[in-house]
């Protein structure tokens, strides 16, 4: 259709065109024929052909004008439909390219999502890694620690045990060495030995009996075991021994201790009495003249006779 247009515009083209060239060539016979007139000497018949000619390029001129603006309108209305044609070409183009920008974009939108997500598992899986890292490793040092302090605790017993050795043989080479019954004593104590060391101690006491540590450090061991009643008797030694010997300090520790083992003492031999009561109670057995003797704070502080013979029991 459209090249059935363009050939009868083709055509209408070539119709002016030869129009145009027959009133141009009409006006070049009037032009000629006023001339030839004018040549032999009639004005009036030359008038003629040259009116009839400048007519003729005056209708040649607007029918010029005609056509070249019927050809701009012509054109015009072309370029207006290309251009209608193009920008519908170029906005279905356009179209498509948005759309394969978009289905590409999606696309990446995906793939980037599925990167992240995949970095975020690698994160998580990393973060729990090191976690776990973080929990073997405070295992590991706190099984380190407990190895060091285990370590530490066999070379204190192995140092102690050599120590014991080294005063054992002391003792052997100078049996009187009151000293090294009680550097032995301390020893057995701290490996835990009480009654190695309650022996060294009473030892040391055979040998000077005015041994104020031997009194206190014995009496600590025998409160631990149980024995309040001797243990307050030691403390109350030693407490008196110190002050003799000037020591104040130790005086006050082993005078303070014995105090509270005689309260605790105290304490249980009350619990025994208010027993004994709910059993007569009970029993309804009238045993009023019965007496509970119970230690007073004047027995701590008896006369050494009687705290000699506390020791001698201790063998």
């Amino acid at each position: 259709m459209e090249n059935q247009v363009e050939q009868q515009e083709l055509n209408n083209d070539n119709s002016k065109n030869n129009l145009s060239d027959l009133f141009d060539l009409l006006s070049g016979i009037g032009l000629v024929g006023g001339a030839v007139g004018s040549f032999f000497g009639n004005a009036a018949f030359a008038a003629i052909p040259i009116s009839f000619s400048v007519a003729l390029q005056i209708a040649n001129r607007r029918q010029l004008k005609v056509d070249l603006a019927q050809l701009q309108e012509s054109s015009v209305i072309q370029l207006t439909e290309q251009m209608n044609n193009n920008q519908g070409t170029i906005l279905e183009q356009f179209k498509q390219f948005r759309k394969e920008s978009e289905d590409q974009l999606n696309q990446q939108d995906q793939k980037v999502q599925t990167i992240v997500s995949e970095l975020s598992e690698k994160i998580t899986n990393n973060q729990e890694s090191c976690n776990l890292l973080k929990v073997e490793k405070d295992q590991l040092n706190q099984l380190t620690h407990s190895l060091e302090s285990q370590l530490n605790k066999i070379q204190n017993v192995v140092e102690t045990l050599q120590k014991i050795e080294n005063t054992s043989q002391v003792i052997r080479t100078n049996p009187q060495g009151v000293d090294a019954y009680y550097e032995r004593g301390l020893s057995h104590q701290k490996l835990g030995d009480k009654t190695g060391a309650i022996e060294d101690y009473t030892e040391a006491l055979h040998l000077d009996s005015t041994y104020a540590k031997a009194y206190h450090n014995r009496g600590i061991l025998l409160a631990e075991m149980g024995n309040k009643k001797q243990a307050v008797e030691d403390l109350r030694l030693a407490a008196k021994y110190y002050f003799d010997q000037g020591d104040i300090e130790s005086y006050e520790k082993a005078r303070n201790l014995s105090k509270e083992f005689y309260e605790v003492r105290h304490s249980i031999l009350d619990d025994k009495v208010i027993d004994s009561m709910v059993s007569q109670e009970l029993t309804r057995e009238e045993n009023s003249s019965q007496e509970v003797n119970l230690i007073t704070v004047g027995s701590l502080f008896e006369d050494d006779g009687d705290a000699e013979e506390s020791i001698s029991m201790l063998g």
